[in-house]
């Protein structure tokens, strides 16, 4: 009975979706705000969490997450985020107005340049910290929202990148912001760092693994970086090492991969591959 009931919510959920393309609706700018990177909003901000009575999961799989979303007449909502691009179906609403975290307007239905009509789809990327507050005295706003979760590729690889970034400027906390409290991080077998194996946590990672290259070599750089977009949640980075080693004086130019596996814009795993012999010949003395 509940396989049948997913069933027919994925067929809902595909209805609504398709219905996007097909009903007449507001430009999607009138709704688009700026938001940020959802990998810098508190996961307790997510909607179902800080907002459990306005956010009720219909459906959740490692594809999709459907809402029930209802906001009562003269309602405010907690602060609440959805890190996910959405499809959303507005069955009802009325003049509703949108605060951002600090309190700021961000948008006022009353000062579109027409009123919507019901039902209404639209298309909605991530949604930082926000709130809404239902005007209506009468109307309750009621909406399916489903959040496309494969449409955090692109998220993945900008959290990626940015790590790459900030380690070439040598912003080391910003790197090590970027990984999930519990991260498994693995250097490649046959590396002498690979005896740690496997380091768990950003400290762990900072004193087995930055701290000894530092140690080790001098002008470490990350060159010709290229990141692909993997299934899963993972990241490829194929880049080369260049460093000098301080014990031998001996330059090392070595081709390496790294697979890093994210989960909600945290990075929760990291694999390196790395020709082990070309680091072992010029670390020998």
């Amino acid at each position: 009975m509940k396989t049948i009931k997913n069933y027919l919510l994925l067929i809902a959920v595909i209805l609504i979706t398709m219905a996007s393309f097909g009903q007449e609706k507001l430009d999607a700018k009138t709704f688009a705000y700026k938001t940020g990177n959802p990998a810098d909003w508190p996961p307790e901000l997510d909607a179902v969490v800080a907002a459990p009575k306005n956010h009720k999961i219909l459906l959740e799989n490692d594809k999709v997450r459907v809402l029930e979303v209802t906001l009562l007449p003269g309602e405010k909502e907690p602060l609440h985020h959805h890190q996910w691009p959405s499809t959303l179906y507005i069955m009802s609403a009325s003049d509703f107005i949108d605060y951002d975290g600090k309190g700021n307007v961000i948008l006022d239905s009353r000062k579109f340049p027409e009123p919507p009509s019901y039902p209404l789809t639209i298309f909605k990327n991530p949604e930082a910290p926000h709130q809404a507050e239902n005007l209506s005295k009468t109307e309750t706003v009621k909406l399916i929202r489903v959040e496309m979760k494969d449409g955090n590729t692109d998220q993945n690889v900008a959290v990626v990148d940015g790590l790459y970034k900030a380690f070439a400027v040598g912003d080391i906390p910003s790197v090590l912001g970027a990984m999930d409290a519990k991260i498994v991080w693995n250097e490649a077998e046959s590396n002498s760092l690979a005896n740690g194996n496997p380091y768990i946590g950003p400290d762990a990672v900072l004193n087995g693994v930055f701290v000894p290259l530092g140690a080790m070599y001098d002008g470490f750089k990350l060159k010709n970086i290229k990141l692909h977009e993997m299934s899963n949640n993972q990241v490829l980075a194929t880049l080369r090492y260049e460093a000098k080693v301080k014990a031998t004086g001996k330059n090392i130019d070595a081709q390496v991969a790294h697979l890093w596996t994210l989960k909600d814009g945290k990075i929760i795993a990291f694999q390196q591959y790395v020709d082990t012999k070309k680091l072992a010949d010029v670390e020998k003395k």
